[in-house]
């Protein structure tokens, strides 16, 4: 699963932040990480470095819901033609090996994922702007 970290950091959180927190502030954490895994998903797909299509085609992302959590799943399911697991095909295709350089696509993909946090605090404020402007008109 290549988003293990972002997973990981994301477990839990609606849990740890309590009734306290509004919930236009939930809202919004979760339509940035549902823009933010749309555009991995097109991250990934624009950049897997074979034209086959196999493994940008394997290429799956599944939502997870379950009380307090709050995330997908983003992996390259099942095999090759060849019976090699196609997750470990992109591994090796994104770090290389003694013989390939590696293509880092999985790796940049991720990166363009830094400042998730500031994207959900700018959208949290939106949200709550409106709410308040909602509640002062009527």
């Amino acid at each position: 699963m290549w988003n293990d970290g972002i997973s990981k950091q994301l477990d839990g959180l609606l849990d740890s932040m309590g009734k306290e927190i509004p919930e236009e502030y939930i809202d919004a954490l979760k339509e940035v990480i549902d823009e933010e895994v749309g555009s991995y998903k097109q991250n990934i797909n624009g950049n897997v470095p074979i034209d086959t299509g196999g493994l940008k085609n394997s290429f799956t992302v599944e939502k997870i819901i379950k009380q307090n959590y709050y995330g997908y799943r983003a992996y390259f399911k099942g095999d090759n033609k060849n019976g090699v697991p196609n997750e470990k095909i992109a591994n090796i295709l994104n770090y290389g090996t003694e013989k390939i350089y590696g293509t880092f696509f999985i790796d940049r993909a991720i990166r363009k994922l830094k400042g998730m946090g500031k994207r959900i605090e700018k959208k949290a404020e939106k949200n709550i702007a409106k709410r308040i402007k909602e509640l002062q008109n009527g």
